[in-house]
């Protein structure tokens, strides 16, 4: 079919997204890249490309059209083609452009792509032919034919996360598909999204993968979304460690006390000083989120709608894991926080002297003194740093000295520090009754052990409990409910290099 000049540069804008949404350098973008990219465009739209037959051109009524022409559907022929080549100017790049065209056929005759097409020259069809069928299309960056790992390693950190997610997305959109069957997955993960890797992952998983009570993430897929999952939560940001529990327990001799050098005279013994140890064990504790999601956006094969699946688990598992850190309450089903951590200095503000709080406001002198605080234990000032909700952030970027001037917030705004240490927010810390907590210490003491097998079910029928406490039901409201199982612990090296301010007043 002819485009309209709007309808062609309206595809060629969709063939440029692409490309660039999957990681292509716009200066290095080649014709064959932007023919793979038609061809995936239009096979999308539901004309799947087929390779032109060496055969004579087919009588007009040989066989009719499967749509009319008129119905819109795009129909990839040797004028569209060319149609694109020309308007690109990159017709250069393929074979010279003089050639000439074939001669126009009347709109009765051109055969939609899965048909015969009908060729008044065999020379240009076979020209693009080889284009459309050696190249393995690009749909968001996941390639058949090329590996994940390599390929994201030589992406910018923003493109490589988007590829992570959206492959991680993708993945879940084919467990959801397959319910449970491996081999449909791998099955929905070519036909549907022709990806041949990410079938051959499923595949190699079918031997091991549980059919009942979850299905496990290939691990290609899931180590990679792990790595995202992690600088997600605000604890890693600031430099909490991570370590593996390959058999889901972790021991980790601490020092308590340390030994220490002494002076002493000529002639006489030297004192015996030595360190008393202690232990942190580490034991895999069920990490779960569940994500309802709208099957319209299963249902889709977009890859930025994939991006957002995989966004939204990954996001719900970072606040798992942040709540533990701060909010668990220890025993066997849940982490020990630092809140509950009775080794952790708890400063009560509403006790301190004015010149630091009254009645629980604080004054500009406070993140000092809860500074110094942690700092007079000897801790190693290797991974400082504030956490606190946003109200505390925005009492503190709204405190003035005496003549009217803010006294953080240039600081804040600018450099993202508090008194010269870094800071994060979460409202993980609540305000209640006006009141919350902050918490300073070294994040590199606080460890993250993590048992590495990424767990994802999925359920239709399901109901799932909003914020507000009302039942939902996903079958009523045409959802999905993902439930993605991890399992990890949290602890401390050092109690000493934490301490936590409580009953801080604020406005909101």
């Amino acid at each position: 079919m002819k485009l309209t000049p709007e309808q062609l540069a309206q595809l060629i804008a969709q063939i440029f997204a692409n490309l660039i949404a999957a990681g292509k350098d716009p200066a290095s973008i080649t014709t064959e890249d932007i023919m793979a990219e038609l061809n995936a465009v239009v096979e999308q739209n539901g004309e799947p490309a087929a390779e032109p037959e060496e055969e004579p051109a087919a009588e007009p009524e040989s066989e009719p059209d499967a749509k009319a022409e008129g119905d819109g559907a795009l129909s990839v022929t040797p004028e569209l083609i060319q149609q694109i080549i020309d308007a690109l100017g990159a017709g250069k790049s393929a074979e010279p452009a003089a050639e000439p065209k074939a001669a126009a056929e009347p709109a009765a005759v051109q055969q939609k792509s899965g048909g015969p097409a009908a060729q008044p020259k065999a020379a240009p069809q076979r020209k693009y032919a080889g284009i459309f069928l050696s190249t393995p299309p690009v749909r968001g960056g996941v390639q058949q034919g090329s590996d994940f790992k390599t390929r994201i390693a030589s992406m910018s950190e923003r493109d490589r996360r988007k590829a992570t997610f959206g492959a991680f997305g993708r993945a879940v959109k084919c467990i959801h598909a397959s319910h449970g069957d491996p081999e449909q997955a791998a099955f929905t993960a070519e036909r549907k999204f022709r990806d041949a890797e990410m079938a051959r992952e499923f595949k190699a998983l079918s031997a091991t993968s549980p059919s009942d009570g979850g299905y496990l993430v290939p691990e290609i897929y899931a180590s990679e979304i792990i790595e995202l999952l992690y600088p997600a939560t605000v604890i890693y940001e600031l430099g909490a460690r991570r370590l593996g529990m390959a058999n889901g327990n972790l021991n980790l001799p601490k020092i308590k006390t340390g030994s220490r050098a002494m002076y002493t005279g000529e002639n006489r013994s030297i004192p015996k000083t030595a360190p008393k140890f202690g232990n942190l064990k580490l034991s895999a504790k069920k990490l779960t989120a569940l994500i309802p999601m709208s099957n319209d956006l299963l249902r889709s094969t977009n890859f930025d709608n994939d991006v957002v699946v995989g966004q939204d688990v990954t996001k719900q598992m970072a606040l798992g894991i942040d709540w533990g850190a701060f909010l668990g309450t220890g025993g066997e089903f849940q982490p020990l926080g630092l809140l509950h951590n009775k080794g952790v200095l708890n400063i009560d503000v509403t006790s301190l002297d004015a010149e630091y709080a009254k009645n629980g406001v604080l004054t500009a002198m406070f993140p000092n003194y809860l500074v110094a605080s942690v700092l007079k234990n000897n801790v190693f000032a290797d991974g400082l740093g504030f956490v606190f909700n946003t109200s505390v952030e925005q009492f503190f970027k709204s405190l003035r000295d005496n003549v009217g001037g803010f006294i953080f917030a240039e600081e804040m705004n600018k450099q993202g520090t508090l008194v010269g240490y870094p800071y994060r927010t979460t409202n993980l810390l609540e305000t209640t009754g006006g009141k919350t907590c902050i918490v300073f210490g070294n994040w590199n003491d606080l460890v993250i052990g993590e048992q590495g097998a990424l767990e994802i079910e999925t359920s239709r029928e399901g109901s799932w409990t909003d914020d507000a406490g009302n039942l939902i039901s996903a079958f009523e409201n045409d959802q999905t409910l993902i439930r993605a199982i991890n399992h990890v612990d949290t602890g401390l090296r050092h109690d000493e290099s934490f301490a936590v301010a409580t009953k801080v007043a604020v406005p909101v």
